[in-house]
């Protein structure tokens, strides 16, 4: 399992000097190393102790020594005297083995036995002196000599304090990538499967919504009397055949999946139906304008509707 991995982007004096990235001894110090992860992601929101953001960022390194260590994570105070744990106040020392026997160790500060809470100490040499005190959870392995050193160049007061802030302006975690595995062809194939049932669902939507168009469309355009609306029906619908596009066929496995996703082409028919049934209508109203200028006149008998007659006499439409 790999060794979760965060990260310090560090300003001194409000100017960005880089990024710091540690790795965690998860597998050491487990619960050290959560806590110090969930202080870098801030996912614990406010503290039910101090109701403060257990959070690194916008926190400060407080304690600066040349060739010894530099010390940060006091969120509360930003003096060294305060912080605390994810776990509420402060949490026991787990490995204590592993010696502080180079630069770039990341260790946990505390005011005794068993008092660790979110400060930390990153060593600037083998600190042998303090083996046995403090958890070593994790260590530098990328900013050392652009980040940690440049920290350490700041000139500090009497009091170890940095002469100007150096302030953790952003952190987080790391995720590690994932390495891409080749996939066996059984499930390849069932894959293809899978989207190949995907695929006929789609068409079997869309030939159900042509239908429901096509329905809509008949009853809306069926005029005139009734002995020639079957020869109407009948030539509106080798009309259909022959005005009908065919179905823009779907995009093979691997061929213009990047040009044309699924609610793309889901659109693009709908869109491509309705205006076919646009130009129907269209054709139709002009066919029928052209029929009713051929009707002979019919000596006061108008046609309503299908075979309907309605008897206008003349004589009362002069007066």
């Amino acid at each position: 399992m790999a060794r979760p991995r965060v990260f310090f982007d560090v300003a001194v004096d409000g100017n960005s000097v880089g990024r710091v990235v540690f790795e965690l001894y998860s597998d050491t110090a487990p619960t050290t190393c959560e806590n110090f992860r969930a202080l870098c992601t801030g996912e614990k929101g406010l503290s039910a102790l101090s109701e403060r953001p257990l959070y690194y960022k916008n926190s400060i390194i407080h304690r600066s020594i040349k060739d010894f260590m530099i010390q940060g994570g006091d969120f509360a105070k930003r003096n060294g005297s305060g912080g605390e744990s994810i776990y509420g106040g402060t949490f026991a020392d787990e490995d204590l083995t592993r010696p502080l026997d180079a630069e770039g160790l990341l260790c946990m500060a505390n005011k005794g036995p068993n008092t660790n809470g979110s400060q930390f100490f990153v060593t600037l040499r083998a600190c042998p002196h303090l083996n046995g005190k403090h958890v070593v959870f994790g260590r530098v392995i990328r900013g050392y000599q652009e980040v940690i050193q440049k920290i350490a160049e700041v000139p500090a007061d009497e009091k170890d304090r940095p002469g100007v802030p150096v302030t953790i302006a952003n952190c987080g975690e790391l995720m590690m990538r994932s390495k891409v595995q080749d996939i066996p062809d059984k499930v390849k194939k069932e894959e293809r499967h899978v989207q190949g049932e995907s695929h006929s669902e789609t068409a079997r939507k869309h030939t159900k919504r042509r239908h429901k168009h096509r329905s809509r469309s008949r009853s809306g355009e069926e005029s005139g009397e009734e002995e020639q609306s079957g020869r109407r029906h009948h030539h509106k619908q080798n009309r259909r055949k022959r005005d009908r596009p065919q179905s823009p066929a779907r995009p093979q496995d691997g061929e213009n999946s990047e040009k044309e996703t699924e609610e793309q082409y889901d659109s693009r028919l709908e869109r491509e139906e309705k205006e076919r049934l646009e130009a129907q209508r269209i054709k139709e109203l002009e066919r029928l304008k052209r029929m009713r200028g051929d009707v002979p006149p019919t000596n006061g008998v108008r046609f309503k509707g299908r075979g309907r007659m309605k008897f206008i006499d003349p004589e009362l439409r002069r007066d």
